[in-house]
């Protein structure tokens, strides 16, 4: 397998990771929502608020929140869209495997294809899916540890929601962490 090609199946494998992760934080968080509009409106809810002292205009105003957030941002809907392009970059793979041929410029252009009908990435989602594809397909520990990129805690937790588009993410072999900064 040429390097070019090895190109091509990693990115695919790549992208397929990363909107399986989005497809996943969609369809998770639009169910929250749901249940919390369901079980917000629903009259328990206003016994419960006695019991807890929770004025019910507070719970009203949840449900206000809760509904308007789901039926604006429609969740559900970026879900099946990153479910769409997870599928088209799983095709791709399937197709690479099957036709193994040098052609190159055929499997860049239809990863440019598949990737023009891409919202905009979440750049730390992208660099945690980067490292799910080299530990998938790089075996030695060694090579793995140079080629993984290092990604900050807070970074982590905030994936789905802060694009970070002038981070730069650097390997993890570069990074020092802060107080090995201050002994050197």
């Amino acid at each position: 397998m040429t390097d070019a090609l090895y190109e091509a199946k990693f990115d695919a494998l790549r992208n397929a990771i990363y909107h399986s992760a989005r497809k996943n934080f969609y369809d998770s968080f639009n169910r929250l929502l749901n249940f919390l509009v369901i079980v917000l409106g629903a009259g328990v809810a206003g016994k419960i608020s006695e019991l807890i002292e929770i004025r019910e205009l507070w719970l009203e105003f949840a449900v206000l929140i809760v509904a308007t957030a789901q039926l604006t941002f429609d969740f559900g809907y970026k879900a099946r869209t990153h479910e769409f392009l997870q599928r088209k970059y799983h095709e791709m793979l399937a197709d690479l495997e099957l036709d193994s041929s040098a052609e190159l410029q055929k499997w860049k252009s239809k990863l440019q294809t598949i990737a023009a009908d891409e919202p905009m990435p979440m750049r730390a989602l992208d660099a945690l899916a980067y490292n799910a594809a080299v530990d998938a397909t790089y075996f030695d520990v060694a090579d793995r540890a140079k080629i993984r990129l290092w990604v900050p805690l807070s970074h982590r937790l905030l994936k789905n929601f802060i694009a970070r588009n002038g981070y730069e993410y650097r390997p993890e072999a570069d990074h020092k962490i802060w107080w090995r900064r201050l002994r050197s």
